[in-house]
């Protein structure tokens, strides 16, 4: 796609996406990626402050603050469209999945005890993959290393749900579910490029409906978090705690801790 020339200047990035350079405003490369990134950035963020208040373990803190630095590092690239940038949206991808799946695996583990193990091997592959990428910048090895993880942190939570009897499921399904579409619509953004622009040109005030790497960013930061929501959930259950599972403001799921451990 010819780029646009904005504020930022022409894009360093190794990947331009489907929607068009600065076409909404000249200080935003892709202002549709750039705003529906709020779905990785507002959410975890009051779900960690939740957290934070209610004096719960820094690893559940850790599973949101990693959501969040990987809505803060793709609203910084899709604006900006720079290789810098870039990094700054696809590394946390790894090194976030990577919290993800430690908690979730240690999940029934007692309080305060660790899996180093675990957290070495995790460590090793995020930092191999990081600077092979660096070294080699091409796409499609980021996307294989990021879906072994996808593919390894899905395989873990199900394994959770099965081995605790009590683990919301339901919460689960619809964060794979929402995941998944956004999956698809990812896909269909890259394959079909051509065809959803027209669209665009034809739909007037609705062509952001057909923005669908906006819509991945969006449907993959719910299902991201509510897999975290699901972790938290049977992560504090193991512990002892009473849980339950509120929506703040009638919009997103968050969890509400009832009694806490005793001192």
């Amino acid at each position: 796609m010819a780029p646009g020339l904005g504020y930022w200047g022409p894009p360093s990035s190794t990947i331009d996406w489907c929607e068009e350079n600065y076409r909404v405003t000249h200080f935003i490369a892709e202002f549709w990626n750039t705003i529906s990134n709020v779905s990785m950035i507002i959410p975890p963020f009051i779900g960690a402050f939740l957290l934070v208040k209610d004096k719960l373990e820094f690893r559940l803190v850790a599973s949101h603050l990693s959501l969040m630095c990987v809505g803060l590092g793709s609203w910084c690239f899709h604006m900006t469209l720079l290789y810098s940038m870039q990094l700054l949206d696809e590394l946390p991808m790894i090194w976030g999945s990577a919290v993800l799946i430690y908690n979730l695996a240690t999940v029934e583990y007692p309080a305060k005890s660790h899996n180093l193990l675990l957290s070495a091997g995790l460590f090793t592959y995020c930092a191999i993959v990081t600077l092979v990428y660096i070294m080699c910048n091409i796409p499609i090895f980021f996307q294989i290393a990021y879906g072994l993880m996808v593919c390894s942190l899905v395989a873990t939570a199900w394994k959770v749900s099965r081995s605790i009897a009590w683990a919301n499921k339901t919460v689960l399904v619809c964060a794979v579910v929402a995941y998944g579409t956004g999956f698809i619509l990812w896909n269909i953004d890259n394959q079909f490029c051509s065809s959803l622009k027209s669209m665009r040109y034809h739909t007037g005030f609705l062509s952001p409906l057909f923005e669908f790497h906006a819509w991945w960013h969006i449907l993959a930061g719910i299902g991201t978090y509510m897999g975290i929501i699901f972790g938290a959930d049977a992560r504090c259950s193991v512990l002892g705690y009473k849980t339950k599972i509120k929506l703040w403001k009638h919009c997103f799921p968050y969890l509400v801790v009832s009694q806490p451990l005793p001192q």
